[in-house]
């Protein structure tokens, strides 16, 4: 049964395709990846902690990645869909690490900020675990695009438990260049100031000349 189980994920693995360029997210202005591991079991090759690293250490636009925090339906909708093509219900069950535990957010603007929307499936969260989206088929009650907590040696990816092959990048990228309207706004004050510029030493010289009779 675990021989035909693992066969099936690396299966399932190998059908993913490549990580191609973050996406983005109209509905916030932020960047988006998945970002699968090869040999994601063996060691600390996909820990949670390494995971949280790499995201750390990428970069798109100019601006740091973080494990993704998902803060509506919208979000989570968006992040499910970057797995293409989406796993069937036949699929193996397998993980994505995102930036959360059981109890709270851990990356991004959202670190220490208790879960406001919530998406676990199934029994979950019952470890007290790192949190993952299921990008696999249903298990255990948990269906594709919820979320799950890991259990064992938390923060480590377990075949056949907490199979958790990846892991989404998020890019604060929609807080990093004002909006366009904002860029006309600064524009605008950048005119005014000039143009007050250049008539304040004509008001200067008018008083100058009207106080030389006293």
């Amino acid at each position: 049964m675990r021989t035909a189980f693992l066969i099936g994920l690396v299966i399932a693995v190998q059908a993913l395709p490549a990580p191609a360029a973050p996406v983005l997210n109209p509905g916030n202005g932020n960047h988006y990846e998945l970002v699968l591991v090869p040999d994601p079991f063996t060691g600390s090759n996909n820990s949670w902690a390494t995971a949280s690293a790499a995201a750390a250490a990428s970069d798109h636009l100019g601006v740091n990645g973080h494990l993704a925090t998902i803060t509506s339906a919208a979000e989570n909708q968006f992040l499910f869909a970057l797995v293409s093509p989406q796993p069937g219900s036949t699929s193996p069950f397998a993980g994505a690490w995102l930036g959360g535990d059981a109890a709270q957010w851990l990356e991004g603007p959202e670190t220490a900020q208790a879960l406001g929307y919530l998406n676990w499936g199934g029994a979950e969260p019952n470890n007290g675990g790192l949190m993952y989206m299921n990008i696999g088929g249903l298990f255990a009650g948990i269906g594709s695009g919820q979320w799950a907590d890991d259990s064992g040696v938390q923060g480590f990816p377990a075949a056949g438990t907490d199979p958790v092959i990846g892991f989404f990048v998020e890019y604060e990228t929609g807080a990093a260049a004002p909006a366009p309207a904002t860029l006309a706004l600064i524009g605008i004050g950048l005119l005014g100031g000039l143009y007050r510029g250049r008539r304040e030493p004509r008001r200067g010289r008018a008083v100058l000349r009207m106080r030389r009779p006293t």
